[in-house]
């Protein structure tokens, strides 16, 4: 399928606060994917860990943008998310992983199998995220055939040991192995789940980061966006508000 359909319509500028920032990230994320469109900001709040008054600011802007609707007053109020499909739009046209994200290439003797027993058997293990087609292969959802090796440092200053373990060669064209230091760090170190014992980004950001990522990132994202299934309820109200 043609990766067109999610930024079909090009929706106006965003609010004065950014509620795609790295702070605001994780409230979107679990908003995004809840099942049902009622919430309330406290709850949001503890289920996050985030400041009442931070969650209150970032919805006070999704209600102002027309993607959340209050219904009630003061403390009784409650808000729904009006706009599901057209708030995951927008993050999508206003992040692009390219810009945000810093990436080191390398190449390696080892296969994509041998990386992950190496990081198994590591301590490095839980400071690491399988991420963008390494996590869709993970998870039984790739669309490509692709063997490269993504892998989300949640912290960049093993980025040398890593090297070390998988005997890492920087390169500057194509790639055996990505490193990535996620802009989203947050979602990443909060939402990622292990797998047959690796941690695996979270499948909204997997496809968030997809998306604008140059080798085949966009196929593979509408792909998982199609197929998994925490994120049906998404691609039908995408689909549903175009």
């Amino acid at each position: 399928m043609k990766g067109a359909f999610l930024l079909k319509k090009r929706l106006s500028r965003g609010p004065k606060a950014n509620i795609f920032a790295k702070r605001s990230a994780l409230l979107l994320h679990d908003l995004l994917l809840q099942p049902e469109d009622e919430f309330s900001v406290q709850a949001l709040a503890r289920d996050t860990g985030l400041s009442v008054g931070l969650v209150h600011r970032v919805v006070s802007e999704l209600v102002h943008d027309g993607f959340v609707r209050a219904e009630g007053l003061r403390t009784a109020k409650k808000y729904r998310l009006s706009k599901r499909g057209a708030l995951f739009r927008k993050w999508l046209e206003t992040y692009d992983i390219t810009e945000k994200c810093r990436f080191y290439t390398y190449n390696t003797a080892y296969s994509a199998s041998e990386i992950e027993q190496r990081l198994l058997a590591s301590r490095l293990l839980s400071s690491t995220v399988l991420a963008l087609h390494s996590a869709c292969r993970r998870l039984g959802y790739s669309f490509t055939n692709l063997e490269k090796t993504e892998l989300y440092l949640l912290k960049p200053e093993n980025r040398r040991r890593l090297e070390r373990l998988l005997q890492l060669e920087p390169c500057d064209r194509g790639y055996d192995v990505l490193l990535i230091e996620p802009y989203y760090s947050q979602i990443a170190a909060a939402r990622s789940e292990k797998k047959d014992g690796l941690l695996v980004s979270p499948p909204l950001l997997t496809v968030l980061d997809l998306y604008h990522f140059p080798l085949r990132g966009q196929e593979q994202a509408e792909h998982m966006l199609r197929r998994h299934p925490a994120l049906k309820q998404l691609c039908r109200a995408i689909h549903k508000e175009r």
